[in-house]
């Protein structure tokens, strides 16, 4: 690889890095994704998860905030349902079969909304 300069380097190539990855070149940054797994296995947890986020959210009125493009006749035929911290908790707590630290759970939970929506700049992955 030729040594170059790049305003953005992303290390991996997992769901959220690419996002940053393709967020970082449409707004005119040069970026450069290092990933040292084989092809075959790119794309980190994504191919586990079906590339979906998982944040607290309580309906329609949140999601309008992470999707401000939808109309109001797709909220009104779409459940959005809800996601609630204690949910979040729980699925965190099978998914891992309880080997993960209650400090950082919890963290990774009240932080998700606002990690996802930040300064109105909405961050997917």
């Amino acid at each position: 690889m030729d040594r170059e300069s790049y305003d953005v380097v992303v290390v991996g190539a997992g769901n959220a890095a690419l996002c940053a990855a393709l967020s970082a070149r449409e707004r005119g940054a040069s970026v450069i994704v290092l990933e040292r797994s084989p092809r075959e296995h790119r794309g980190g947890n994504s191919a586990f998860s079906g590339g979906g986020l998982r944040m607290v959210h309580h309906g329609a009125e949140d999601m309008k905030k992470f999707a401000p493009e939808l109309t109001e006749k797709e909220i009104s035929r779409t459940d959005f349902g809800a996601y609630t911290a204690a949910q979040y908790l729980d699925d965190l707590a099978r998914i891992t079969e309880y080997r993960i630290d209650p400090d950082l759970a919890e963290i990774l939970v009240q932080r998700s909304t606002d990690t996802v929506h930040v300064d109105g700049i909405i961050m997917y992955g």
